[in-house]
């Protein structure tokens, strides 16, 4: 299961790359739950993000951890993105606007994948993180984990040594994936820091700058 989990981001960018996509300039486990709603009004990230937004809410380069190592992101949008999320089948691709995909790594067998799926709207989104989360425990010997990340609703556990937090920020999907992580870069910290990008890049500014 966890060769298919963290396989995701591989594959997924194994995908978008031959597809010659463009570069990208509280939680309970064992189901979704609650976190970051905020009361009355509506939110920048309750609307869809273009693809430029996508494109920075996605880690690079420029935002890699001292000592980690990582490369452009893969973005793809449109027909393009809804063809890609065909292909990788791990979730729903009703409403699919755009999908990224990046990875870090630090030494051998340390690494962070991240995959980011922009729907059209926070229902789909919705059906999009609960099609992910079944797709993630459709094998056993999970360790339910809590992680806290400022998410909508959010879903991790673990085995061996990989970790895993899937999360649903206004219309946005992300997945976090990771293996033997060190305490000061663990998956709640990349889990923060995902979501902290795309709330900034719904409110128009670029999380890099």
């Amino acid at each position: 299961m966890f060769g298919r989990t963290r396989g995701a981001i591989a594959g997924l960018t194994l995908v978008l790359a031959l597809a010659g996509c463009s570069n990208g300039g509280g939680s309970d486990s064992g189901g979704t739950s609650g976190g970051g709603g905020s009361k009355g009004g509506a939110r920048p990230v309750d609307s869809p993000l273009n693809p430029s937004q996508v494109a920075q809410a996605i880690p690079g380069k420029i935002a890699v951890p001292q000592g980690w190592h990582g490369g452009e992101p893969l973005v793809a949008q449109g027909g393009e993105a809804q063809e890609q999320c065909q292909l990788t089948a791990r979730w729903s691709c009703a409403g699919v606007t755009a999908q990224a995909s990046s990875e870090y790594s630090h030494g051998a067998d340390v690494d962070a994948g991240f995959t980011v799926i922009a729907y059209d709207s926070v229902d789909n989104a919705k059906v999009g993180l609960k099609t992910l989360v079944a797709d993630n425990h459709d094998e056993g010997g999970l360790k339910p984990l809590t992680v806290e990340a400022g998410a909508d609703e959010s879903d991790a556990y673990s085995k061996e040594e990989f970790g895993v937090v899937a999360m649903r920020v206004g219309t946005v999907v992300a997945m976090v994936v990771g293996q033997s992580l060190p305490k000061d870069h663990d998956l709640t910290s990349f889990a923060k820091f995902q979501v902290e990008r795309i709330t900034t890049a719904a409110t128009g500014k670029n999380p890099d700058a």
